[in-house]
């Protein structure tokens, strides 16, 4: 989820002719930026980021080589490993009645903390329910608690679709086990394990957007609101859809400070909009208190709900993939000038073999430049 960009923390914002310069620097490393929810049960994620200058067209800097901990007021103690560049994870089994804290150690020494926290209990999801709107498919959550204590709740999900190539294809280019320079066309062993399927593949993107809800000002603890949409004709609902709902009950501060943090990241852009420095987390900087640190974390049960959609049900749905096949004499010469096209089937044989062959762009018929073509596991 990208729940800080620079604008975030150092607050840029124009007017229609003069840019408006903060009160404040901040230093060039950047600020600590920590993002994530610490699941009682299960895999827990934290993802250390800096922010960067307003000037800095790159992406937030990943903050790797750190040394992060959950720790309890029981003295126990579960380490997070770096499993990618600034993401931290480890599978979690936290007492329901134990209070715990995130402690962050920086590669240059410093060092972070969270208040302790109680676990928070969240109900279970009731439903995800999807409906046709405007031609796009709209996701929604419905959920409550019957004793009426959660009140603030935040979401994220995993969208996971299969999807087909254009073409299905039959060749491969034969290649100099040495060199790897492409020596002809010949056919594809398709039951062989090195050469799987290049026709349906999958693909996973996690939510990026801030997903919250509150039912504080309603009589009863009852969520039905819009998660999310599909836009129609995506390339995501062209076979099979999925989505995995995660629920967590939150607090209420940190409820208040994802509401402001999705303000700031969605609506700045003037200088009459809520400022960064209102973004007060939970963390601190136990080596210089002065130093601010963006984020907060919570502790709360994980409840999830999947659901999939077939495209056979969502009726004139529109979804195409213009593709074209190329008609390519099988000769060294020809080869060489197409070799950037992906071959597909033979379209002349002779009893010397393939004469000539179609291709087309690598996009139309190997679905693995899209995706993997790995089967995930709770695929139907």
């Amino acid at each position: 989820m990208r729940l800080l960009l620079s604008c975030c923390l150092l607050g840029l914002a124009i007017s229609c002719k003069q840019a408006y310069d903060p009160p404040f620097t901040a230093p060039d490393r950047g600020y600590l930026v920590v993002e994530g929810v610490i699941g009682r049960t299960g895999t827990t994620q934290v993802k250390l980021s800096r922010t960067i200058k307003l000037a800095d067209s790159a992406r937030p800097k990943n903050e790797m080589q750190a040394q992060i901990s959950v720790e309890g007021k029981d003295n126990s103690k579960y380490m997070l490993g770096e499993t990618s560049p600034g993401l931290y994870t480890a599978a979690l089994n936290l007492a329901a009645g134990q209070q715990y804290r995130l402690h962050i150690k920086t590669k240059d020494g410093k060092d972070y903390m969270s208040a302790y926290m109680d676990v928070k209990s969240t109900p279970a999801i009731d439903s995800v329910e999807w409906a046709r709107e405007n031609g796009d498919v709209q996701l929604y959550i419905h959920t409550h608690d019957p004793q009426n204590n959660t009140r603030y709740y935040r979401w994220e999900y995993d969208e996971t679709w299969e999807f087909h190539s254009a073409f299905e294809t039959s060749l491969h280019y034969t290649r100099n086990p040495v060199t790897g320079e492409i020596k002809g066309i010949g056919y594809r062993r398709l039951d062989q394990q090195t050469e799987p399927t290049l026709y349906t593949c999958w693909r996973t993107e996690s939510s990026s957007r801030i997903t919250i809800g509150s039912s504080a000002k309603l009589s009863q603890d009852i969520i039905y609101l819009p998660l999310f949409k599909v836009p129609a004709a995506s390339w995501k609902i062209s076979v099979l859809y999925s989505v995995n709902v995660k629920q967590y009950a939150i607090s209420k501060e940190e409820y208040e400070f994802l509401y402001k943090m999705r303000k700031n990241s969605e609506e700045t852009g003037s200088i009459f909009d809520p400022q960064p420095s209102e973004l007060k987390g939970n963390i601190y900087c136990t080596t210089d208190a002065s130093e601010p640190v963006i984020g907060f974390i919570g502790i709360s049960e994980l409840k999830e709900k999947r659901i999939f959609i077939k495209n056979s049900e969502v009726p004139n749905w529109g979804y195409s993939f213009f593709c074209t096949q190329l008609d390519i004499p099988n000769n060294p010469d020809s080869i060489a000038a197409f070799s950037n096209y992906a071959p597909t089937t033979p379209s002349e044989e002779g009893p010397s073999g393939i004469l000539r062959y179609f291709a087309s762009d690598p996009t139309c018929v190997l679905c693995t430049t899209r995706g993997t073509n790995v089967k995930p596991p709770f695929w139907p």
